[in-house]
């Protein structure tokens, strides 16, 4: 069962739209130090074409809304401005998870393994959707944080 289908808002959604939720496998959170990178809802809201699934606590995150026209991802942050995340649900999800497991080498104290994991991250996830890579997007902007350190656990450093 999809984490989303705890959240209010999820039975008076139309059927095929909860199955399409419940197959993306979203991982219940992921955190990064003390930022979210992903929490599920507060609730499920709609507003202009866009379903609000997630949010994130960082310096990229807000609302994470899936764009019921296209089925992109994308965040809106506190200006109320849309950046691209990823093509699809499922490749958000798989993204997250991606991520999930860099996240030893993200919250280190060794640049070279925040290195590698922004090269790993930038790699696989331009392999898997090629526009979550494209400048600017949420992913190519988290990758160059995640090099500069901006993850580590401070208490490390």
């Amino acid at each position: 069962m999809s984490v989303l289908a705890e959240l209010d808002g999820w039975g008076s959604l139309p059927p095929e739209l909860r199955d399409r939720l419940a197959t993306a496998d979203l991982p219940e959170s992921l955190r990064l130090d003390d930022a979210d990178l992903f929490l599920p809802g507060p609730n499920l809201i709609f507003r202009n074409g866009l379903l609000r699934f997630g949010y994130g606590t960082d310096a990229w995150g807000g609302e994470f809304c899936l764009d019921l026209d296209t089925g992109a991802v994308q965040v809106i942050d506190h200006h109320q401005a849309l950046t691209f995340v990823n093509s699809s649900l499922d490749l958000y999800a798989r993204s997250l998870r991606l991520v999930a497991d860099l996240v030893p080498a993200i919250v280190g104290a060794d640049p070279d393994g925040w290195e590698d994991a922004k090269n790993e991250m930038q790699w696989v996830i331009a392999r898997w959707d090629a526009p979550a890579m494209i400048g600017d997007s949420y992913w190519d902007c988290l990758s160059w944080d995640i090099a500069a350190g901006n993850y580590a656990n401070q208490s490390d450093l």
